[in-house]
């Protein structure tokens, strides 16, 4: 029994601080989402991201910022899923289609990219402006649609998403700054 209590005395000390961890990091998380033009989203992607829980020390802000950059990969890959779709159901928009297709291949394969190595090497500046390229990308994307259909853009939901995703990444970049 004596040796029990020790045990349990480092269990509960190792929980509080746990806590403690958390409820640090939340404060940081609403801090950050407030300097954020879309503060519900940004809150809602960081919450549910369990990295934004685990970051430590001078490293926080960072990993904010990839969590959201992730975040646009997402969507990024979730838009060109529903390009292929469209495609395939609607023929005759093929041309823009493709177009808005190279668009978000460059956010994947460029912006997204160059964002994430940034990051990770201390180089803010290269990921913000990588943000503000995948701006340009959707807004292209939707401007070439708009130019070869008089129609409705079918994914106009999904490319305001993106765009607010961007502006919020590159809020949180523009902390590190």
């Amino acid at each position: 029994m004596r040796n029990l209590f020790p045990i349990l005395m480092l269990i509960t000390n190792l929980s509080l601080n746990n806590d403690n961890n958390n409820n640090s990091n939340n404060n940081l998380i609403h801090a950050t989402c407030r300097e954020t033009p879309y503060y519900s989203l940004c809150l809602s992607i960081l919450e549910s991201d369990p990295r934004s829980y685990e970051a430590e020390g001078s490293d926080d802000i960072t990993t904010l910022g990839l969590i959201m950059v992730d975040a646009v990969k997402s969507k990024s890959i979730e838009i060109m899923k529903k390009l292929k779709e469209l495609e395939k159901s609607n023929p005759k928009w093929r041309v823009p289609l493709n177009q808005c297709y190279v668009a978000y291949n460059a956010v994947l394969r460029a912006d997204v990219t160059v964002a994430v190595e940034a990051l990770k090497r201390g180089v803010p500046k290269f990921a913000e402006d990588g943000m503000d390229d995948v701006v340009v990308e959707a807004q292209t994307c939707e401007f070439s649609f708009n130019y070869y259909n008089k129609s409705d853009f079918p994914i106009s939901n999904m490319t305001r998403d993106i765009i607010e995703l961007s502006k919020i990444a590159k809020s949180i970049i523009r902390m590190l700054l």
